[in-house]
């Protein structure tokens, strides 16, 4: 897994993947301890949840800070653990035909999942009830912001302090 990764964005703790990918061999052992002391241990390393939050743009042309989305930018190590953790447990739970009629509408963490795929369920959806109704009443809702912790106001503030210290000097 760790000589397999592919170029990524490192982390606070400023461990790029090119270094990780080539000391993979070296690495492995005590990485492999540290996921599983984690699993069986319930508890994240707290290196681990500390990320670099980075504004990025929604639009072509970004004028307020509405027009840019926080990306929480974590540890390598962290992400590598996640995915392991959606390939290993998460992905047999919705392919299993136990439980696929559970997640049939889910399309996160799916390896075929998207939102051109939720769309198009959508549309399926709709489609068929028309054909058997008059009308069919759909409720949309917009989590866009829902998740965001920071306020973007205050992100630019900061951005731009940091921006003219640097210019400052």
């Amino acid at each position: 897994m760790l000589d397999t990764i592919h170029p990524t964005a490192m982390g606070l703790n400023g461990i790029p993947e090119w270094f990780i990918r080539i000391a993979a061999a070296a690495f492995a052992r005590p990485v492999t301890h540290l996921f599983n002391l984690s699993l069986n241990s319930s508890v994240v390393p707290s290196q681990w949840k500390a990320s670099r939050i980075t504004p990025i743009p929604h639009t072509a042309q970004s004028a307020t800070c509405h027009d840019y989305r926080p990306i929480s930018i974590t540890p390598i190590l962290s992400r590598l653990m996640e995915k392991e953790l959606v390939r290993s447990f998460l992905y047999l739970i919705l392919l299993s035909p136990d439980f696929s009629h559970s997640f049939c509408d889910q399309f996160a963490f799916r390896p075929t999942g998207s939102t051109t795929s939720a769309l198009v369920f959508l549309l399926h959806q709709i489609t068929s009830l028309l054909q058997h109704n008059d009308y069919v009443h759909l409720i949309a809702l917009d989590f866009t912001k829902a998740f965001d912790t920071i306020r973007h106001q205050a992100q630019l503030l900061v951005s731009t302090l940091t921006t003219r210290r640097c210019a400052a000097k």
